[in-house]
């Protein structure tokens, strides 16, 4: 009778165990992390992130990072071109933003001549009469110079720049020599140079496009014709289409003319300042 008992009370049992009584729990996990730094740009340009992190972000663009430090002031040290801006942000346990949107001043050139200009300094660009470029300042609180070329001839044009967008306006363009001839004979060739230097540039007068110019040996075109100046006579010459030397840094536009006339005698005006348009009367009493 006993294990009839014993055997019935473990049936009640293993039936208990097999009900459907699964518990199910849910586990939370709390996991922390430190708040992010988000760094945009606003500047209209490109930027160099280089401090607390190193990045490049165009504009419009934004990068982020999230700082060891949770509280505090974080420098955002950024370059546009060759020159750094710093905004700092404050760190409270949260997330912030910085938006940066300093940037250097501008330089605008704008094209009064009468010619095409081809910018070299301080950058490459080629700007049509009448036109303008811009162009970001290489650096702050200095003077630096737009230098420019018209034809063959360069000229410079100082800029002090300080924190505001500056505009240059070019007006300065190659002037026109006039060359009278009152030496009794006939001129055939037209030199220059540098004054005191020891070589001359130029050559035979010759008639290119309408417009005369000076071509040394070799430098004649096939549709040039041949020029002279008679005694009595002068012509136009243009001082874009001379190649003076290839000296890029003249800075008092100062030079030496020569003529030599057909008898190979010749003519020599010293260190004459050619800033404006200007006519040279060569007499006998201009041969060394």
């Amino acid at each position: 009778m006993k294990k009839i008992t014993t055997f019935f009370i473990l049936v009640l049992l293993l039936g208990f165990v097999s009900c459907d009584t699964t518990t199910h729990y849910i586990m939370r996990v709390s996991v922390d992390r430190n708040p992010t730094l988000i760094i945009e740009n606003r500047t209209g340009f490109p930027v160099t992130v280089t401090a607390p992190v190193s990045s490049s972000i165009t504009n419009g663009a934004r990068t982020q990072f999230q700082p060891v430090e949770t509280r505090g002031t974080i420098d955002v040290t950024y370059r546009i071109g060759q020159i750094q801006f710093t905004e700092q942000a404050t760190m409270d346990n949260a997330d912030v933003t910085v938006t940066l949107t300093r940037r250097p001043p501008t330089i605008t050139v704008v094209n009064q001549t009468g010619y095409p200009v081809e910018i070299r300094a301080p950058v490459a660009s080629n700007i049509n009469n009448g036109a303008r470029t811009e162009f970001l300042a290489p650096t702050l609180n200095q003077s630096i110079n737009v230098t420019y070329w018209i034809g063959r001839m360069n000229f410079t044009e100082p800029v002090t720049m300080g924190n505001q967008d500056v505009v240059v306006t070019l007006t300065r363009s190659p002037p026109t020599i006039t060359v009278v001839n009152n030496t009794g004979v006939t001129i055939n060739t037209i030199f220059l140079r540098l004054p005191g230097r020891p070589s001359w540039s130029g050559g035979n007068i010759v008639i290119r496009g309408g417009r005369a110019q000076i071509a040394a040996a070799g430098g004649a075109q096939t549709n040039d014709i041949s020029g002279s100046i008679v005694n009595g006579d002068n012509i136009r010459i243009w001082l874009g289409d001379l190649d003076i030397s290839g000296d890029e840094h003249i800075t008092d536009y100062r030079y030496d003319v020569r003529i030599d006339d057909v008898q190979g005698n010749t003519y020599v005006k010293s260190n004459v300042q050619i800033l404006n348009d200007i006519t040279l009367t060569f007499t006998r009493s201009d041969r060394p």
